[in-house]
C-alpha cells in the first residue's frame, strides 16, 4: 500500500505527505533457487534496490495558499503494497477528513486512459472507517513505465486534486512474483488455495494432514459435520492477528510471521467460526462467538488454561493473594463493544466466560441458550444477553458477572501467570502499533483483505505477495518473531527485551529521529544483520542474536531457506559460516 495525505480545496492542490526518516530499500537482485542453499554468494551477486517501486510517500510540495476555501486533508491509499508495476490491477482507498459530510458525495477518478471510476463513501472494515474503496479499478497493463497522472474529485462538492503515481517496469518485478500463481490442494476436510513459490506451497503436505486433524476435533466438539469442503486461503503475509473467517477462511502462512500465533490454533479457531455460523442462531453476541472459538480451541493464540489467565486480569485488591493486573473489562461494556475493546483481554475473558457457562449449566443447556438469544428493541448485545440469561437460567447479566468474578477470585494463579498474561497483551499491542506505523494494510480494524474468489478468478497475487519489506520492516518484524519465540520457550525476560527494542524504535520514529534503530542495541543489531544479508541478495526471515554471535535464517525470494552464522568482531558483524 502506498499512503498519501492530500490537502485539497476546490481550487488547488497541496500534497501533504511527510516522513520522519528515509526507509531503506531491501530488495535484492532476483536469483533462482538452488538445490542446496549456501551462504556464500557468487561473485556477481549484488544488492540492487528497485527504488522506482518502493512504497514511499510523495515529497511535500509547496503550493501558494488560496484566499478562499479551507484546505481539507484527504488520504489516498494504493494497493498492492510494496510499489506499483506495469500490469498491476491497482486498488484505491480514499479517506476523507472526519468532519466532512460525504453521505451523498461521489469520488471520481480520471485515469490516464481517459477512463472514469466512481465510488461512494461507505464504512470499511471492522472499525467502520468512512472511505471510498475501489477494488482493482485501474488496470495498468500496456502502460509505459514511469509517472502517471490521475485526477481525483469529490462531487458535487467540487474538491479536486491531481496525483502523480510512478509505475515500475514489469521486468523489475522481484521474485517470486513473476512465476507465482494460484494453486490448490484438497484434503478430506478442506480445499486450500495458496500461491506457488511460497512457504505455504513448501509445507502443503503437512498442512493438509494438520487441517484434517483440526477439522475432526472441531466437528466432534460441536457435534456437526462439514457439509462441503472448507475453503481456506493461505496468505503469504500477515493481516490482522493472522486469521479471518467469512464464508471462507484466510490464514497467514509465512516464515516471517510476526503475528506470533500457532497455525494449528488459528486454523481450529476459524473452523469453529464456520461450523458455529452454519449451526445458526437469531443473534449470537460477539462475546460468545469469539468466546466459543477460544474455548473449543483450548486457548486463543496458544494452548492455555483460560480461567487462571482471566483471573490474572482482576485487580490485586480483588484477590486474597494480591495478584492481578487490574485489566478486567465489565461484561456489559465488553458485550456491547467487543471488537473495539483491548483484543487479547477481550478474548481471554470471552473464552473463560463460555467455559464458565458450560461448566455451570452443561453443554446442551449452554447451546440451547446460545442459539436462542434474540435482539432487544433499542438495546445492544448486552441487553439481548441479559434477556436470554433470564429466560434460560433465571439469572441476569449482573448476576452472571457476580458469579463469574467470584469464580475467578477463587482461581489459584502464580506470579508467572500474571507475567505471561501481561507480556502476551504487551506483545500484541506492540505488534499492532508496528502495523499502524509501518504496515498499515495489516492493521486488523481496517485490514486490506480483498475478495478471495475474485482474486483467484483474475489471477491476482500481488495484493497478498507484496507487503512493506524495507530494512526497517525486516528488522522490526524479526524482533517480533524473536519475542514470540522467547515467549513460547518460557523466556519472559528475553521476550520483554525484544518488545522493548521494538517500542524504542517506534518511539524514536514518532520523535523524528534520523537513526531510530540507534535507540536500542538489540534493535540496531537486527537492523545491521538484516542489512548484511540484503547485501548478499537475501531477505531476513528470522534473526537470533547472542552476546557475540548471531544466526540469520533468510530467503532469496523463494521458499527455500538459508542459514547464516555471524560473529561480532571489534563491534562489527562478520559472516562466519553458512549451512
Amino acid at each position: 500500500m502506498r499512503r498519501f495525505l492530500i490537502g485539497v480545496t476546490s481550487l488547488f492542490l497541496a500534497l501533504l505527505a511527510c516522513r520522519a526518516f528515509s526507509l531503506t530499500p531491501a530488495t535484492p537482485t532476483p536469483q533462482p533457487p538452488t538445490a542446496t542453499a549456501t551462504a556464500t554468494p557468487p561473485p556477481t551477486l549484488t544488492n540492487t534496490p528497485t527504488s522506482t517501486a518502493t512504497a514511499l510517500p510523495p515529497t511535500r510540495t509547496a503550493i501558494p495558499a488560496s484566499p478562499t476555501p479551507t484546505v481539507l486533508d484527504f488520504e489516498l491509499l494504493l494497493h498492492p503494497d510494496g510499489g506499483l508495476f506495469v500490469g498491476d490491477q491497482v486498488s484505491f482507498e480514499v479517506l476523507p477528513p472526519s468532519e466532512l459530510d460525504l453521505q451523498d458525495a461521489t469520488l471520481r477518478i480520471e485515469l490516464p486512459q481517459e477512463a472514469m471510476l466512481e465510488a461512494r463513501f461507505f464504512p470499511f472494515g471492522i472499525a467502520g472507517r468512512n472511505q471510498a474503496t475501489l477494488f482493482w479499478g485501474w488496470d495498468t497493463t500496456g502502460l509505459e513505465a514511469g509517472a502517471q497522472s490521475l485526477t481525483f474529485s469529490i462531487q458535487p462538492l467540487g474538491y479536486t486534486w491531481t496525483q502523480t503515481i510512478t509505475l515500475a517496469a514489469a521486468a523489475e518485478l522481484p521474485v517470486p512474483e513473476p512465476l507465482a500463481h494460484w494453486t490448490t490442494s484438497e484434503s478430506d476436510c478442506c480445499l486450500f488455495y495458496y500461491i506457488s513459490e511460497t512457504a505455504a506451497a513448501r509445507e502443503i503436505t503437512a498442512t493438509l494432514a494438520l487441517a484434517d486433524q483440526q477439522a475432526a476435533h472441531a466437528m466432534a466438539v460441536l457435534g456437526d459435520e462439514f457439509s462441503e469442503p472448507l475453503v481456506i486461503t493461505l496468505m503469504p503475509r500477515v493481516l490482522g492477528q493472522g486469521g479471518f473467517a467469512t464464508n471462507e477462511m484466510y490464514i497467514s502462512f509465512l516464515d516471517r510471521n510476526y503475528a506470533g500465533n500457532d497455525f494449528g490454533m488459528v486454523l481450529h479457531h476459524e473452523m469453529v467460526h464456520v461450523l458455529d455460523q452454519r449451526l445458526g442462531g437469531n443473534l449470537r453476541p460477539t462475546i460468545l462467538i469469539e468466546g466459543l472459538a477460544v474455548y473449543l480451541s483450548g486457548g486463543h493464540y496458544k494452548p492455555e488454561a483460560l480461567a487462571p489467565r482471566a483471573a490474572a486480569l482482576l485487580a490485586p485488591a480483588q484477590r486474597a493473594d494480591g495478584l492481578g493486573l487490574g485489566w478486567y473489562l465489565p461484561l456489559t461494556e465488553l458485550a456491547n463493544d467487543f471488537y473495539q475493546s483491548q483484543h487479547e483481554i477481550g478474548y481471554i475473558q470471552a473464552g473463560a466466560l463460555v467455559e464458565y457457562l458450560v461448566d455451570t449449566w452443561g453443554w446442551e443447556s449452554f447451546s440451547a441458550f446460545y442459539r436462542d438469544i434474540q435482539p432487544v428493541d433499542g438495546g445492544g448485545q448486552a441487553a439481548a444477553l441479559d434477556a436470554a440469561l433470564q429466560a434460560h437460567f433465571g439469572r441476569n447479566l449482573a448476576d452472571l458477572e457476580t458469579d463469574f468474578v467470584a469464580m475467578l477470585q477463587a482461581q489459584p494463579i502464580t506470579p508467572e501467570t500474571v507475567a505471561d498474561v501481561r507480556l502476551t497483551v504487551t506483545f500484541f499491542e506492540v505488534m499492532r502499533r508496528y502495523q499502524q506505523a509501518l504496515d498499515p494494510s495489516a492493521y486488523y480494524l481496517t485490514a486490506w483483505l480483498p475478495d478471495g474468489p475474485m482474486m483467484r478468478e483474475r489471477g491476482i497475487v500481488a495484493d497478498l505477495l507484496r507487503h512493506p519489506a524495507m530494512l526497517e520492516n525486516l528488522a522490526l518484524e524479526t524482533l517480533l518473531v524473536a519475542a514470540d519465540a522467547a515467549m513460547d520457550g518460557g523466556d519472559v525476560d528475553l521476550g520483554a527485551q525484544a518488545l522493548d527494542a521494538v517500542g524504542a524504535v517506534l518511539d524514536a520514529l514518532e520523535a523524528g529521529a534520523e537513526t531510530p534503530f540507534a535507540a536500542n542495541p538489540l534493535a540496531q543489531a537486527h537492523f545491521e544483520l538484516a542489512q548484511l544479508v540484503a547485501e548478499l541478495g537475501y531477505t531476513a526471515e528470522k534473526i537470533e542474536v547472542g552476546d557475540e554471535s548471531a544466526r540469520v535464517i533468510a530467503s532469496q525470494g523463494w521458499p527455500e531457506l538459508t542459514v547464516f552464522e555471524f560473529k561480532r568482531v571489534n563491534g562489527d558483524w562478520r559472516l562466519a559460516q553458512g549451512e
